[in-house]
């Protein structure tokens, strides 16, 4: 038990050292270039890899776990007191794939153990209509243990992640600092639909809204 809290330790200092090294860097570019270079040590540290892995297993409340992200497979294990980025964990089941969408924040996704699929598309429409996009399908890659992918904002990084092997994977994500929008959008390829995904409380209250007011509009 002692070494694992200790390897959670040095994820913690990890953390801090990564905030003061990215608040010396006040363009977003040499932000982006640092994080390119310590995401791939992280995911090679088997010690604090295993101690995340446990303290998320243990539902430890030092992870504050009952902070939702907007997906279900989505852990926040840090978040920087600057909010100059996060760290998230993501869990795939064997032949699981995220639905396609979009970020608000430039980041890195990979993976501590087994393979990662990274699905990348690009918009063919002029992006007029809010409620509507085509799709195309540019690149498919496979993760291994300590490589990482880039991911973009907005229409730059429409893409989903997943797991195609017979094994669950983890994926550890590294976010910089969002742009102010409290949802990230998801399309679906077939319709060509778009939709707002917000966090599970606020997406609540949204449905709320949008209840109370057709119940409104029948009386």
């Amino acid at each position: 038990m002692g070494s694992k809290d200790s390897a959670f330790d040095e994820f913690i200092r990890l953390c801090r050292s990564w905030s003061e090294q990215m608040a010396a860097l006040k363009e977003e570019a040499l932000r982006i270039d640092y994080m390119r270079g310590q995401l791939p040590e992280l995911l090679l540290n088997r010690p604090v890899v295993g101690a995340i892995l446990n303290h998320i297993a243990k539902g430890d409340p030092v992870l504050n776990m009952g902070r939702c992200g907007i997906f279900e497979n989505e852990i926040l294990i840090y978040l920087d007191p600057q909010r100059l980025f996060s760290v998230r964990v993501y869990f795939h089941l064997p032949g699981e794939f995220t639905p396609i969408h979009d970020h608000s924040a430039w980041g890195f996704n990979g993976t501590p153990q087994g393979a990662l699929d990274i699905v990348r598309y690009r918009r063919e429409d002029d992006g007029a209509d809010p409620r509507r996009a085509s799709l195309k399908k540019t690149e498919q890659v496979v993760l291994t243990p300590g490589e990482v992918g880039i991911v973009h904002r907005l229409d730059a990084g429409i893409h989903r992640t997943g797991n195609t092997t017979d094994r669950i994977n983890a994926m550890i994500s590294v976010y910089g600092s969002p742009i102010r929008r409290l949802y990230i959008r998801t399309f679906d390829p077939g319709s060509g639909r778009i939709e707002k995904r917000f966090p599970p409380k606020i997406q609540k209250r949204q449905l709320a809204k949008i209840a109370m007011r057709q119940y409104n509009e029948k009386i």
